[in-house]
């Protein structure tokens, strides 16, 4: 099984039915799916603007390790970040949405743009997340700016 595939079956593992979420994303018109935060991640949703900046931020504090999953949803206009589940979100600014347990997100195929999402970093198949902590202290020390 290659990468690309394991990290389909991973990020899969979040919906009721996997393989029905795995077809859907390889021979179904829409090539997307609604799966639930909260399994196997969670998930923030920020303005473009302030998700790119907070992308390079973090970029540059963890230069040696892999970022987590990252859906640019172009019609929104927003960055959806996965984030490791079970953190609880702190107060965040105008247009930022925290995803876990009782949310859904919608979710492109790995191999294609689809209604507007597409991935902007597609997930790796160890199961990369950002950490909550991290994403958090960049956001806080860029509060002002957004």
């Amino acid at each position: 099984m290659n990468r690309y595939v394991r990290a389909a079956v991973w990020l899969a593992s979040a919906a009721d039915d996997p393989g029905g979420c795995l077809r859907e994303w390889s021979i179904g018109p829409r090539g997307v799916v609604l799966l639930p935060a909260g399994r196997r991640w969670d998930a923030l949703s920020v303005p473009e603007r302030v998700g790119h900046s907070l992308l390079s931020a973090l970029a540059r504090r963890a230069a040696r390790r892999r970022p987590g999953p990252v859906i640019a949803d172009r019609r929104a206009q927003q960055l959806v970040l996965l984030l490791a589940p079970g953190s609880t979100a702190p107060p965040l600014g105008r247009g930022a949405r925290y995803l876990t347990n009782g949310t859904w997100l919608a979710v492109p195929a790995l191999d294609r743009p689809v209604s507007g999402l597409q991935w902007l970093v597609r997930p790796d198949d160890h199961g990369t997340l950002f950490t909550p902590a991290d994403v958090y202290r960049v956001l806080d020390a860029r509060r002002a700016a957004w």
